[in-house]
C-alpha cells in the first residue's frame, strides 16, 4: 500500500487537491492507480489535461526508488488516512496527502509554533528560551523549522525542559539542513520528529520552504513570531497561519532594531501582541497550577549538566576542536576570527551552533569562558 501512496503523492502536476478528489472517488491510491482512463474520466471530471498525467505516470518504479530509500534511512510515512495526522491538518485541502518523519509522532501532536529569524538577538534568545521551556512544561509540543537561530534555540530549549518537539523541514529527510545542526536533529528524533513533505533527495531549494512553512503552521494551534526581518520566512508562515485560522502573536520590541521589523509590523497588522508565555495556551487548556520556574531552577534545565556537557565536547569536529583550544586565550571573538579567513558570520553560526549541542556558553562578560561581541550583544 505504501507504494501506491507514494506513487500518488509524486506525479508530477497533481497536487493536493486533486489528489484529495481522487481519494475521494476512489477510495485508495491503488485503485486510482488501476482505473483505467475511460473511468478516471467518467467518475472524476478532471480535466483531460489531468487525466494525461494520471496516464503517463502509471508506473510504480520511481515509487518503489523511494521506498527502498526510506528503508535505508529509517524514514516513515504518515498519509492522511492515518489517526495519527491530525484532523485539523486533514482538513485543510492544500495539506500534503503523504508526509515523511523520522522520530515518534504521538497521539495529539498539534502543538505551538515558535518562529523567528536566524539572525537573533540576546533579547529573542532569552524569549525563545522562556516560551519553549514553559510550552515543554505545560506539555505542549513546541513546532519549528530547524533553522539557525531562533528555531535552533527553540527546539534545544524544549528538548532539554524534557518536552515533546517536531521539526518541519523544506528538503528529504536523509538530508540535514543547515548541516551544522546534525546533532541537534538526531536530539529531536529521538524525542519527537521531523517531518517534510519531500520524498528522499529532495535538496533545500527555496521554493520548498512554502510548502514547509505552510504545514509547520497548519500543525501549529498558535504561531509566535519571536523576531523578524523585513524579509524574513518567519512571515510567510505567520501569512498561512492567518489563512488557516490559527492565532498569530509577535514580540514587541524597538523600532531600530533590523530583526524585529516583521514582528512589529505584524502587530501593528492585527497579530497579538506577546507580553506573556501564558498567551501560548491553547483555548481550553486545562493549567490549574502555573508550571514555572525560579531563575535559580530555569538556569539549572537551561544548561547542561558537566557530565553532558563531557558528552557533547567528546563529539567535536576538528574544526570545533580548533575553537576550543583557542578559547581558552581568546579575550574578545575577533581573536578567533582568523579561524575562518575573517569571516565573522561563519564564525558566530558555528559558535551558535555550539551553544545550542552544550559545548559551550555564550556569556556577556569578556572572560576567558564566554564569547561576545565588542558591542556585548548575542548572535
Amino acid at each position: 500500500m505504501d507504494l501506491y501512496w507514494i506513487w500518488l503523492s509524486t506525479i508530477k502536476g497533481i497536487g493536493p487537491v486533486t489528489q484529495r478528489k481522487l481519494l475521494s472517488v476512489f477510495g485508495t491510491p491503488e485503485r486510482i492507480y488501476l482505473a483505467d482512463r475511460e473511468e478516471l474520466i467518467e467518475r472524476t471530471g478532471l480535466r483531460i489535461s489531468f487525466i494525461d498525467r494520471i496516464m503517463e505516470a502509471r508506473s510504480l518504479e520511481r515509487a518503489k526508488k523511494i521506498l527502498d530509500s526510506l528503508n535505508r534511512h529509517h524514514i516513515r510515512l504518515l498519509n492522511i488516512d492515518n489517526e495519527r495526522y491530525p484532523a485539523e491538518v486533514h482538513s485543510l485541502s492544500t495539506m500534503p496527502v503523504l508526509l515523511y518523519y523520522r522520530g515518534n509522532i504521538k497521539e495529539n501532536s498539534m502543538g505551538v509554533a515558535v518562529i523567528g529569524s536566524r539572525r537573533c538577538t540576546k533579547y529573542g534568545k532569552q524569549v525563545t528560551l522562556d516560551a519553549a521551556t514553559f510550552l515543554a512544561e505545560q506539555g505542549i509540543p513546541v513546532i519549528s523549522g530547524m533553522a539557525k537561530g531562533i528555531d535552533g534555540y527553540a527546539h534545544t530549549a524544549c528538548l532539554k525542559a524534557g518536552g515533546y518537539t517536531i521539526a518541519f523541514l523544506a528538503n528529504g529527510l536523509d538530508l540535514c539542513y543547515p548541516p551544522e545542526h546534525r546533532i541537534l536533529m538526531d536530539q529531536i528524533i529521538e524525542k519527537g520528529a521531523v517531518i517534510s513533505p519531500y520524498p528522499p533527495k529532495t535538496r533545500p531549494l527555496k521554493a520548498n520552504f512554502y510548502k514547509r512553512n505552510a504545514l509547520m503552521s497548519a500543525w501549529s494551534r498558535k504561531v509566535l513570531v519571536v523576531e523578524a526581518g523585513a524579509k524574513s520566512g518567519a512571515l510567510i508562515t505567520a501569512k498561512f497561519a492567518g489563512e488557516q485560522k490559527r492565532t498569530v502573536l509577535a514580540v514587541p520590541n524597538s523600532i531600530y532594531s533590523p530583526e524585529s521589523i516583521g514582528a512589529n509590523k505584524l502587530i501593528s497588522r492585527g497579530a497579538e501582541i506577546f507580553l506573556s508565555p501564558n498567551q501560548l495556551l491553547p483555548a481550553g487548556f486545562d493549567k490549574e497550577k502555573p508550571a514555572t520556574l525560579d531563575k535559580t531552577e530555569k538556569k539549572a534545565v537551561m544548561q547542561a549538566k558537566p557530565s553532558e556537557r563531557q558528552a557533547a565536547v567528546e563529539q567535536l569536529s576538528p574544526l570545533e576542536k580548533k575553537i576550543m583550544e583557542r578559547l581558552n586565550a581568546a579575550r574578545d571573538i575577533e581573536e578567533l576570527v582568523d579561524i575562518f579567513n575573517g569571516d565573522m558570520a561563519a564564525l558566530l553560526d558555528i559558535l551558535c551552533t555550539m551553544e545550542l549541542e552544550g559545548k559551550i556558553e555564550i556569556s556577556h562578560g569578556r572572560t576567558i569562558s564566554g564569547v561576545t561581541h565588542r558591542d556585548g550583544s548575542l548572535y
